[in-house]
């Protein structure tokens, strides 16, 4: 389709109409919303590094806004749980280890979620991908908390081929199962590798989508996450290796996933044009936590030069990759302050709409078009108060602190090993010239220069300019947190517990008032009911929507609790469950925190 290009008095028009919902002919924008699984911040190349190339990801960065200082939660869950409420997952006992598939809990349901307040603003809402907050009773699926149709799997992850969900319970048996559905239809027959099915499905939804109401597409893929527990990563075995280069096996398999996952991207953004509506079409990309470098489901993505990985309180499980594009949008780098929980008040003020009750996240609409202060001071990070460990971060201005027992986590800085090459990279500017994206934007007279693109990605490059560093990294324990300026001090090298006393309280109280707020989420409990076999090998809800006990969480504020001195009541047993629905448990509280319902 010719496409001729994109004129100033248009791009004012939207502007304003983007900010002004008052405009008298209004049109309200669709929004195609992207979250990948598990990609660590320097697995995009925009960011700077050349071993893994995502041109078409890099050109919409280029052109859109960068989210310099965005923070996710830790973990799958918790990530969606706060992207589709507005809210801390530990307000809703949402938080820390996520959802198993046989687990009978989910968003609460008296909860109104994101596709819901944007129903009610006349858009068309559909989900391609994965859910992951609660598939026990129907009333937790997609379709019953707004989404007009569903495309995907239900739970975390799954085989890329196969599709097939596969549980290890602590007893030694396994729950096996089909996980991918089109609504309420199994997809048995379906062959493709995921990404393709995924992707195929979104461009349907763009290619058969009625204009008559905007579009809301959240195109939520499971890649690049590992499939099922102790496999290999799976990358798509019909596409010739571009990743020789890189000296390390496994992370050769992690690009060529990644490599097709910005393949995906570039696919919708031509589909979005084909169809003619990507001017009118808001595009943002997150990874809805870090990568597991190391550890259980170890994709070797790399979150280098952050500390940590996936499911820690370190910047390298929650300061991850995010950008948003629109066509109005001057180019930037936002510095600016900015969570998950953010995104619900965000894209609603950005199409007109608000959200009036109370939510943690804040509106960063206006900051972000006009390259303004982020609205928001301080952020709740990361929060668990699981046995094993009991751990949790705040920030506040330029300063973060982490409580609690983090030993036995992953602590360290990984994937130095990873990110070595054998051969030179593909040339960088060459990739993002000849990406699908960037020859979208060329049929609206928009080119990309080589001047431009680098000036964005130094840019985005961490500045460490706090060059002390301790012998002994910190790692808090119960009686001893750390500090961090993570302004100066983004990667965590030098811990100002013992100079910062005034800064250190003023934390610890936030921290301590946020803490005694939060629903306790109690153990992982498996209902053997739940088992896929009584279901022709299928997952699939099954409980009666009729019967819902105590809202999947107790509302008891006790648990593991980091902060010593704020309660003298003990904390609750590793026998504690989460429901009375049913009384006959047996617990296994020193294996990966289960019990069992049967």
């Amino acid at each position: 389709m010719a496409r001729g290009p994109v004129c100033n008095w248009w791009r004012w028009w939207i502007l304003l109409s983007l900010l002004y919902g008052s405009v008298t002919s209004y049109k309200r924008p669709n929004i195609v919303f992207i979250m990948v699984d598990d990609m660590g911040w320097n697995d995009v190349s925009y960011h700077g590094s050349d071993q893994i190339l995502t041109p078409n990801l890099d050109a919409l960065a280029t052109r859109g806004a960068v989210l310099h200082q965005y923070y996710s939660e830790a973990i799958c869950t918790p990530a969606r749980t706060a992207l589709l409420t507005g809210k801390y997952p530990m307000r809703l006992g949402m938080h820390g280890f996520p959802l198993s598939n046989s687990e009978d809990r989910g968003i609460p349901l008296t909860e109104r979620l994101l596709p819901a307040y944007l129903k009610d603003l006349g858009y068309c809402t559909h989900l391609v991908g994965k859910w992951h907050v609660g598939m026990s009773r129907r009333q937790y699926l997609p379709m019953s908390r707004g989404y007009d149709s569903h495309y995907g799997m239900r739970g975390g992850f799954i085989d890329f081929y196969t599709h097939d969900k596969v549980e290890e319970m602590p007893n030694g048996r396994q729950f096996f199962g089909l996980d991918l559905y089109d609504n309420e239809v199994s997809q048995e027959g379906e062959e493709r590798y995921i990404v393709d099915a995924l992707t195929d499905r979104a461009i349907s939804t763009i290619q058969n989508h009625n204009e008559s109401c905007p579009l809301f597409l959240h195109l939520a893929h499971n890649t690049p996450h590992a499939g099922n527990e102790g496999g290999l990563l799976q990358p798509p075995l019909y596409s010739s290796v571009k990743s020789q280069h890189i000296a390390n096996s496994n992370r050769r398999l992690y690009a060529e996933m990644v490599r097709h996952l910005d393949s995906s991207v570039g696919r919708v953004v031509t589909a979005l044009a084909d169809k003619g509506i990507l001017q009118d079409t808001i595009i943002a990309f997150v990874s809805d936590n870090g990568a597991p470098t190391v550890g259980q489901f170890n994709n070797w993505g790399v979150n280098l030069p952050f500390r940590g990985k996936k499911q820690t309180p370190w910047e390298g499980a929650v300061r991850v990759p995010a950008f948003i594009w629109h066509s109005s949008f001057k180019p930037k780098v936002w510095r600016g302050l900015m969570h998950i929980t953010d995104w619900m008040p965000t894209l609603l003020a950005a199409v007109g709409g608000e959200i009036k009750k109370n939510i943690d996240g804040v509106n960063q609409w206006d900051s972000i078009v006009n390259d303004g202060k982020s609205q928001r001071k301080d952020v709740l990070i990361t929060f668990e108060d699981g046995n094993a460990n009991a751990y949790a971060s705040y920030r506040l201005g330029d300063y973060k602190i982490i409580v609690g027992n983090v030993s036995g986590l992953s602590n360290g800085y990984y994937g130095a090993d990873y990110i070595i090459n054998k051969a030179p990279p593909p040339d960088y500017f060459s990739a993002i010239r000849s990406s699908e994206v960037a020859k979208v934007f060329e049929t609206y007279g928009i080119y990309l220069g080589y001047d431009e693109v680098q000036k964005m990605r130094k840019a985005c490059l961490i500045q460490q300019s706090d060059k002390v560093q301790d012998l002994i990294p910190c790692e808090p324990t119960p009686s001893r947190g750390c500090l961090y300026n993570v302004k100066q001090d983004p990667t965590e090298r030098h811990d100002l517990w013992g100079r910062g006393s005034k800064i250190t309280a003023i934390l610890t109280s936030k921290l301590r008032a946020l803490w005694s707020m939060h629903v306790r989420r109690g153990p992982v409990v498996i209902d053997e009911r739940a088992n896929p076999m009584n279901f022709g090998y299928r997952w699939m809800p099954w409980l009666n929507d009729t019967v819902l006990g105590d809202n999947q969480t107790t509302t008891t504020q006790n648990g593991q609790n980091p902060f010593l001195e704020l309660s003298n009541s003990s904390a609750s047993s590793d026998r504690t469950v989460a429901s009375t629905e049913n009384k006959n448990k047996k617990c296994y509280p020193k294996i990966r925190y289960y019990c069992f319902l049967s």
